[in-house]
């Protein structure tokens, strides 16, 4: 897809595409935003149709299979290989959707800052305090990193630490580099880190506690678990890296210099909940509601597609939101949604590690053991078991209720000190 030429704030003409759009969402200005969102959801418009015939052939063939296999529906047949039960989905919606005025007076303290009376979708991403900086070389990175995972113990930093000062990481985006980051490894190896670190990009920093987590996850499971158990499912994998996002986050706040960058951390908190589990959930959501439609026997064409998704939007962004003629486009745009039923791993992944994450920082050495032989578990016991091992019972609606708890106290806390 080609997407043609915009102009940027600097008033240079700059091709769009996939890769920066997220980067066109972020600056300040809004008629920049504006004119990238039109050029992109634009051009998707033109192959609409084509896209949603797509989308509806993977939803019939996630039926299709379910009911030739014998299970209830289709998102009981995606949740049976993790023996995940349908429960626990629903619970997550459910508690979700109990807590959505957090994110409404989220999205209304964001309207006040930008000085907007109604947003659009456009406006979700740009930066609260744009004059805010944190910059880190790539030693400094990996020194605040290991600083921060210091409640793991000295064997898991040193670790750790050998591996990011040493040969764990390829560092600096080059020429012909895939974008992104991301970690790899293998049974009798050495894990390792794809990234494109950038010393003034703060989020880069979070990447690399991320990375770190999933790195340190697979060194454990390798060296303690036969082959046939060491490589561990999606479910849990997300755990160790958003453990590690979360202490880097209490880390910085807690040594913040300055009020303004403890108001731009606190942003980032919020908008890592909200993009991780609030929007996730979303998605969720409308995953469940198209495969019901499917079972139900009703057609799934563009229309009601974009009618659930248009709905969805309402609920979660609430009466601050404007919906334009393109914003029910992006549901043919989340490349998750062509294989779905995945996207709620990485809300139940973000609330099991803020839950243990509090357990290990404010617990003993009972609650670290538990929490490192979770990481040397591989995939020797279904998710839900290792988790429950680890300290935190994901049937419960408890953990998914103290992270969207956390939310709320969070955008409190933006609210008062802006």
């Amino acid at each position: 897809m080609r997407f043609g030429l915009i102009l940027n704030e600097k008033g240079e003409q700059v091709e769009m595409g996939h890769g920066n759009l997220g980067t066109f969402m972020e600056s300040p200005r809004r008629s920049v935003r504006r004119r990238a969102y039109d050029c992109y959801y634009g051009t998707f418009s033109r192959y609409q149709y084509t896209l949603a015939s797509t989308l509806a052939g993977s939803i019939k063939a996630n039926v299709y299979k379910a009911r030739v296999r014998g299970y209830g529906s289709a998102l009981e047949a995606a949740l049976f290989p993790d023996q995940v039960p349908v429960t626990l989905y629903e619970n997550l919606i459910q508690t979700v959707s109990e807590h959505l005025p957090a994110l409404h007076a989220y999205y209304a303290l964001r309207a006040k800052i930008l000085r907007l009376k109604k947003f659009n979708l456009y406006d979700q991403y740009v930066p609260l305090l744009p004059d805010v900086r944190m910059k880190h070389t790539w030693p400094q990175a990996v020194n605040v990193v290991l600083d921060s995972i210091a409640p793991l113990g000295p064997h898991y930093a040193k670790t750790l630490g050998g591996g990011l000062r040493g040969r764990w990481c390829d560092r600096y985006p080059n020429l012909g580099k895939t974008s992104g980051a991301f970690s790899a490894g293998s049974y009798d190896g050495d894990p390792y880190i794809l990234m494109n670190f950038q010393e003034n990009v703060l989020n880069d920093v979070f990447t690399l506690a991320h990375e770190a987590g999933h790195s340190m996850h697979s060194y454990y499971s390798a060296k303690h678990q036969p082959f046939s158990d060491y490589n561990y499912r999606i479910f849990v994998a997300e755990v160790a890296s958003t453990f590690n996002e979360q202490l880097l986050s209490e880390h910085l706040i807690a040594n913040c210099r300055s009020k303004k960058q403890r108001q731009l951390l606190i942003a980032r908190e919020i908008d890592n909940i909200r993009g991780t589990i609030y929007r996730q959930v979303m998605f969720a959501e409308f995953e469940r509601e198209t495969h019901a439609m499917c079972e139900a026997g009703e057609p799934v064409l563009l229309e009601s597609l974009q009618e659930i998704y248009r709905r969805l939007l309402i609920k979660y962004l609430g009466p601050q939101l404007e919906i334009d003629e393109y914003a029910r486009l992006e549901c043919l745009r989340i490349p998750h949604f062509y294989r779905a039923f995945y996207v709620y791993k990485y809300a139940t992944g973000m609330s099991a590690a803020i839950a243990l994450a509090e357990k290990v920082t404010q617990g003993g050495r009972r609650e670290l053991t538990a929490y490192l032989n979770f990481l040397k578990s591989g995939q020797c016991k279904y998710p839900l078991e290792l988790l429950q091992d680890a300290g935190v019972d994901m049937t419960v609606k408890a953990p998914i209720v103290a992270a969207l708890s956390r939310f709320g106290a969070l955008v409190q806390q933006l609210d008062a000190t802006l």
